[in-house]
């Protein structure tokens, strides 16, 4: 029954180490000796089953309640952990919380929703890796998990529903000894569900001796795309910094946007990719390459490329450290960990930093707007348990009236669309209420009512020739013929001797003109586009472009923007401002790809819809 304490010294974990505990013992030449060596100890099982001999082999657990899976004297190691529960919530995954406590501490090491500690943040999916995962219906874990003194582990009910039922079973091997400063498991939850600062995410922060042996990520984009992708990881190990990483697929094993879409490997996998929803779930266990820390470690965790992104980020971080460690911040209460329903896409103003004039139950949200423009104000109600009907409406517009009344409370709701309007510098949102508690909303979104310019003319492609280990684009410095001449009917000959001339293209319903269909080559080349504004007399404007890559833009002949390097085109990335003259106005664009995507949109700010594009002046159809 007794077993080496040097047999403690490594932990064990599917032939393979997955944290060398002061080890001093060696690698063996085959991995699967370990099975007929002298026993380690002695194999217990604690479980759900039903002790009185019946078939109720799983725990009810009451709204508001925990319960005790292992309270367990030690010493000993818990080698699996499987569980399986029922429950009518929707928000389950998120809403139990797992803690572990060792030798008697009071702060747990664990701290964990239980979807996410098994990687599961957003809903239940299959996934078998070597560590941990979830196989048809079942959540397990071979995560070793040493104690000296005591194992205690809890499961938390925050659904606001009973529990039906709650199976499990952990396997424990008892131990004749346990060195004082054997490393524990620890396991931190951290999410930042509005990452709109441009601060990386945190995805472990530790003081004190041990190894990083892992981490999961549940991330969701606020608009749909998985631009999040570009963030780099980056550590910081006993105070000095240790690398970054090159986007956060890469850190997962994978590439381009996980382009092979979902898998499991025994170390790291793709647990779930929507791109519809701009959402994916991972895992990489540090198994292999397990990251050793003798004072502390710091991980971070981009969200975008230079923090960018804003999205819904939720970390595991899973790591060994020998007592005491620093306490694991509180969990967020259970409604606060549910999965997004109703997404306020960025550039809404939150509520926390709503200008609400209170007068009584009638007030007013005053919410500023970046530029003149025609904008469709959006309002997303806060609804919540107790609430009554609420009355919203803009200054001469009409009354939108709804029921606030939901089974949780902060529940945001699908946006009411209160009607587009002209506006200078703000507007105002008149609210009516029965209690002040109704009165602030999640957010107000002032949405500019975009009037693309649909129709271009476009010719090319021009040489843009490559730069290595840079991202300039010469094409911006040098002058083609459509700069000297734009005229629509003339053509032009390119280096090759062909010629080339004028041609029409149309932008898609986002506004933008994707230029890799219409030319080949498509990357390292430029392009031109133009198109003409009507103004109905001189007047100053502001034009709204996004370009994919570098660009210069001229209206009438004046260089009025330009950027280098690569970029995205993003709806009114750029604003620019510009002086019409009454009538037609040439809007010229040259527009550099480096490689990949190639595009670009443009606008005009238009509040009382007075200009109008065209591909060609109407004079010269």
């Amino acid at each position: 029954m007794s077993a080496p304490v040097v047999s403690w010294r490594a932990t064990v974990l599917v032939a393979g180490s997955i944290v060398a505990l002061g080890c001093d013992c060696t690698r063996e030449a085959d991995p699967l000796e370990y099975l007929f060596r002298a026993p380690r100890g002695r194999f217990i099982q604690i479980s759900s089953y039903d002790t009185t001999g019946g078939n109720r082999d799983r725990l009810e657990i009451a709204t508001g309640d925990s319960s005790v899976l292992v309270d367990e004297a030690g010493p000993g190691v818990i080698t699996r952990i499987w569980i399986t529960v029922s429950s009518s919530d929707p928000h389950y995954l998120r809403r139990i919380a797992l803690k572990m406590y060792w030798n008697g501490e009071e702060v747990p090491s664990v701290s964990v929703p239980l979807g996410d500690f098994f990687g599961n943040g957003f809903d239940k999916h299959h996934f078998t890796s070597s560590v941990l995962g979830v196989s048809s219906g079942g959540f397990y874990s071979y995560l070793p998990m040493p104690f000296r003194s005591r194992a205690r582990i809890v499961v938390e009910n925050g659904t606001g529903k009973e529990i039906d039922a709650f199976y499990y079973q952990v396997g424990i091997v008892q131990t004749d000894g346990m060195p004082r400063d054997m490393p524990t498991l620890h396991a931190w939850w951290n999410r930042d569900i509005r990452t709109d600062r441009a601060e990386p995410h945190l995805v472990l922060d530790a003081r004190g001796s041990g190894r990083f042996v892992g981490m999961s990520l549940n991330a969701e984009s606020y608009e749909g795309s998985l631009d999040f992708l570009e963030g780099d990881e980056s550590f910081v190990v006993d105070g000095g910094f240790r690398g970054q990483g090159t986007g956060t697929e890469d850190y997962f094993n994978a590439g381009w946007y996980f382009d092979r879409g979902p898998f499991h490997a025994p170390f790291h996998g793709l647990i779930l990719k929507d791109e519809s929803l701009g959402r994916i779930a991972a895992y990489r266990w540090h198994v292999p390459d397990p990251i050793d820390f003798r004072d502390s470690i710091r991980m971070t965790l981009e969200h975008g490329h230079a923090n960018q992104a804003v999205a819904d980020y939720a970390t595991v971080a899973y790591w060994y450290q020998s007592e005491p460690h620093q306490p694991l911040p509180a969990l967020q209460s259970p409604d606060l960990r549910r999965v997004l329903g109703v997404k306020i896409p960025p550039g809404a103003v939150l509520e926390r930093d709503l200008d609400v004039r209170r007068e009584g139950l009638s007030n007013t949200i005053v919410v500023q707007v970046p530029r003149p423009d025609r904008y469709e104000v959006l309002l997303y109600p806060l609804a919540g348990p107790g609430l009554g009907t609420v009355s919203y409406r803009l200054h001469n517009g009409a009354v939108c009236s709804l029921s606030l009344v939901a089974d949780d409370p902060g529940t945001v709701l699908e946006p009411v669309n209160l009607g587009d309007v002209a506006l200078e510098t703000a507007v105002e949102v008149l609210v009516v209420a029965p209690t002040e508690d109704a009165v602030v909303p999640a957010a107000v979104l002032a949405r500019p009512v975009a009037q693309w310019a649909t129709e271009w003319n476009v010719v090319g492609p021009f040489p843009n020739p490559r730069l290595l280990a840079t991202e300039i684009s010469p094409a911006v410095d040098s002058a083609y013929a459509p700069e000297e001449n734009p005229s629509l009917t003339t053509t032009y000959l390119t280096e090759k001797g062909k010629r080339i001339s004028w041609r029409r293209v149309m932008a898609s319903p986002d506004g933008q003109v994707r230029l890799n269909p219409h030319f080949m080559p498509n990357d390292w080349v430029a392009a031109y586009a133009q198109a003409f504004l009507f103004a109905p007399e001189d007047r100053s404007a502001t034009l709204m472009l996004g370009a994919d890559d570098a660009h210069v833009m001229w209206v009438n002949g004046e260089r009025v923007s330009e950027r280098q390097g690569r970029n995205i085109s993003r709806a009114d990335d750029l604003a620019v401002d510009v002086a019409l003259r009454a009538g037609w106005n040439r809007v010229l664009l040259k527009v550099a790809d480096l490689d990949g995507g190639w595009a670009f949109q443009v606008r005009a700010a238009d509040p009382h819809r007075v200009l109008r594009w065209s591909a060609r002046p109407v004079s010269s159809r």
